[in-house]
């Protein structure tokens, strides 16, 4: 009963964190993305405005060139490889035309197609971009897991059948009529009607209150709670009943939470990281990790838009500051690829 109970909070916090949190992703955070993107695609047209104009000198310019290739490049990625201005810095920067690379987005299309089962456009991802081709496709997307999670769950219970449907919904069936099993045993058992005893009577009627009500509502964990605390052990073959019934409401649970689970891992995916940000070990959305997480944004554009200003209000100061986070910045890769390099040598 207690796995029942904790897959059963499990699957809920799942259910509500998937309609709580991807509609706020898209209508809170996604314009804040967007205009965070903008505003990093102006700085780097401003950098290179600068560059050509005040010049990055010789010590500077192997630090400089990669970082404007790669940043460019990562731009372009997420937004589609339609932005002339960008693909432009990426030419002037790496010396030879553009010719965009599906290797990553080939890894990511086949990580997908092993996980989810969905086959995904990899010429439209690189025209679109990653993010606009998740956002734009996000439904078609959700309705080929749960296809596929419905044939998964017909295999389960049959040998090739084309009545995959009528099978499926059997489990519904079986777990109605031990919901009715239940209902009955214990209706029949305690109806205050039948009761003379005026203090029994009423506390029959509450019993019965809280059967009819799980009952109408189809919460079968909360009536085999109820006829494991009210049905005597010895009445003929109880107990029994509900470890049975407990084992078979277990497996259709189990079965319920994988479905969700599948779309939680895509929610993961589509959002490109986000939803992972917001939420705590038993999937409950955490309101004040949003609210963070937004503030951050919003504090991020504020710096970039102040940043932006400063460029034109002291340029000359404003890049001589850039090029040493740059600096800066191309340093700490190189180490951290020289160590990557060095654990894989000693491996």
């Amino acid at each position: 009963m207690k796995d029942i109970e904790a897959n059963k909070v499990l699957q809920q916090n799942m259910e509500e964190g998937i309609k709580t949190v991807m509609p706020r992703i898209e209508n809170e955070l996604s314009p804040l993305i967007d205009q965070k993107n903008k505003l990093f695609r102006q700085r780097l047209l401003r950098l290179d405005e600068l560059a050509t104009e005040l010049g990055v000198g010789k010590l500077n310019k192997d630090w400089f060139e990669p970082y404007m290739v790669e940043q460019t490049s990562i731009l372009m990625q997420q937004n589609g490889y339609g932005d002339a201005e960008l693909k432009a810095i990426f030419e002037k920067y790496s010396r030879e035309p553009l010719l965009p690379s599906d290797d990553e987005l080939a890894d990511y299309a086949q990580k997908v197609k092993d996980e989810f089962g969905i086959e995904m456009n990899i010429k439209e991802m690189m025209e679109k971009g990653l993010e606009t081709y998740l956002r734009e496709n996000k439904d078609e997307f959700q309705q080929k897991i749960s296809e596929k999670w419905e044939e998964q769950e017909a295999e389960d219970i049959r040998n090739y059948d084309p009545a995959t449907k009528q099978k499926v919904s059997k489990q519904d069936r079986v777990l109605m009529q031990d919901a009715k099993t239940i209902y009955m045993r214990l209706v029949k058992k305690y109806h205050p009607d039948r009761e003379l005893d005026e203090a029994l009577k009423v506390r029959y009627t509450d019993i019965i209150q809280q059967v009819t009500t799980a009952y109408k509502s189809n919460d079968f964990l909360t009536l085999l709670k109820l006829q494991i605390e009210h049905l005597d052990e010895k009445e003929a073959d109880a107990t029994f009943l509900a470890e049975d019934m407990l084992k078979r409401y277990n497996k259709i649970l189990q079965k319920q939470l994988n479905v969700i689970k599948e779309e939680v891992d895509f929610m993961k995916y589509s959002s490109m990281g986000l939803f992972d940000e917001f939420f705590d070990r038993n999937h409950q959305f955490s309101k004040s990790k949003f609210t963070r997480y937004k503030k951050k944004l919003k504090e991020e554009i504020a710096d970039m838009e102040e940043d932006i200003q400063a460029s034109y209000k002291r340029k000359k100061g404003w890049f001589k500051e850039w090029i040493r986070e740059i600096k800066m910045y191309q340093q700490e890769v190189l180490i951290q690829e020289t160590m990557l390099r060095f654990y894989s040598f000693e491996e």
